[in-house]
């Protein structure tokens, strides 16, 4: 069975760092009332992403890995790099290869400012507020959000 994460990113063109605050979306009905409720507001308001295509396959030069080499559900700050940053000493702990098909989605985002404007719309029930006050909190930190698939 999939599991959902909203999580922060941090995200510049060149670097993606997942945070460690992530939250996983349980119940599933819960989850699927808090998704439908920010997509009329906009649709790119929470874009979703598999987890599995976030790093480049580089012998294939395609997206996708078969297992990610992280856990997702470990808490840890994860550090992915597009580009021309791959390979370069990371500044601490390992980067990860960011598929190209990653970078593009993390280029559609809207911009945390955006996204916060659009949060104000939005009516997800007493049941997920405290996923959208998170998001809030993350937004008005300056962070993107993040609906992350992990299969």
């Amino acid at each position: 069975m999939a599991k959902f994460w909203l999580m922060p990113v941090q995200w510049d063109g060149s670097y993606a760092v997942l945070g460690e605050e992530r939250l996983l979306l349980e119940p599933e009905q819960a989850r699927i009332r808090f998704v439908e409720a920010l997509r009329p507001v906009h649709p790119r308001l929470l874009l979703s992403f598999k987890a599995e295509l976030l790093l480049a396959d580089e012998a294939l030069e395609a997206c996708g890995t078969d297992a990610l080499p992280f856990d997702l559900g470990q808490g840890q700050p994860i550090r992915l790099a597009a580009g021309e940053q791959k390979g370069q000493e990371p500044e601490q702990g390992e980067d990860y290869p960011l598929s190209h098909c990653a970078e593009a989605y993390f280029n559609r985002l809207m911009t945390p400012q955006e996204a916060l404007s659009l949060l104000s719309q939005t009516d997800a029930g007493k049941e997920a507020e405290p996923w959208l006050e998170t998001m809030r909190q993350w937004l008005e930190q300056g962070r993107f959000v993040i609906l992350l698939r992990e299969d």
